[in-house]
């Protein structure tokens, strides 16, 4: 049985994968749709970076996330859209309906990442949740650090070095993944999916915990971050 994290990349989806058994890692792109439609049978769990239950209003979880980080890195919480945003025709559309259902406009940088929130909430069931969980990396690699935020972005070499520091213990081969990680995988995205990699371990161990309890959408999905 095998876990994964995954992160949204240039290149798709990059999935950061641990054999439970073995705990040896592999690192691929995958179709996530193919994913969660139809789940590999030797899958345990998956961690994965993109919001999961979208609300009519702000969401809980995002609230709780940022409180627990902090300034500055709790900045890196977004505000998620809600469904009828991420199936606007337009980033005009987009902002519009979100400013009427839920109060708030949507960012450029939001709409950016509308297609991949989309692909996910298009393909996600009520009944993927016992194995599908959504994480924050940033909150994660909060959890991994002993409860503190990372003081560098994950962007600058400085985040990147801080954030390998703590994923060394974990994946002793993490700098290897790092240097060959597939086309179209930033070294942020692929730390990003190692820590949520890790937290698919925590939850297949009964480690894992929420910022907060979730809340059930529309659509009968929970909206929580795990960590």
């Amino acid at each position: 049985m095998w876990v994964a994290g995954i992160d949204g990349c240039r290149g798709g989806w990059v999935a950061f994968k641990v054999d439970l058994e073995t705990q040896t890692t592999s690192v691929e792109l995958v179709e996530i749709g193919a994913l969660l439609r139809k789940r590999p049978p030797d899958l345990a769990y998956l961690a994965i970076d993109i919001p999961i239950g979208l609300l009519d209003g702000s969401r809980a979880c995002d609230k709780a996330a940022r409180k627990l980080l902090g300034r500055p890195r709790g900045s890196s919480v977004f505000p998620v859209p809600c469904r009828a945003a991420i199936r606007a025709a337009n980033y005009d559309d987009a902002t519009a309906v979100n400013k009427q259902q839920t109060g708030k406009k949507l960012s450029v940088w939001t709409w950016g990442i509308v297609p991949k929130i989309k692909e996910v909430d298009d393909a996600i069931t009520p009944a993927c949740q016992p194995w599908v969980y959504e994480v924050h990396p940033e909150v994660c690699f909060w959890a991994l650090a002993g409860e503190r935020p990372m003081a560098h972005r994950k962007k600058i070499e400085a985040g990147v070095d801080e954030r390998l520091v703590l994923l060394r213990p974990v994946f002793p081969n993490i700098d290897s993944r790092l240097q060959y990680r597939p086309p179209g995988v930033g070294k942020d995205d692929l730390l990003d999916a190692a820590v949520a990699a890790w937290t698919a371990i925590r939850i297949s161990s009964g480690e894992a915990q929420q910022v907060c309890k979730p809340e059930c959408d529309s659509k009968g999905l929970m909206a929580g971050i795990w960590y």
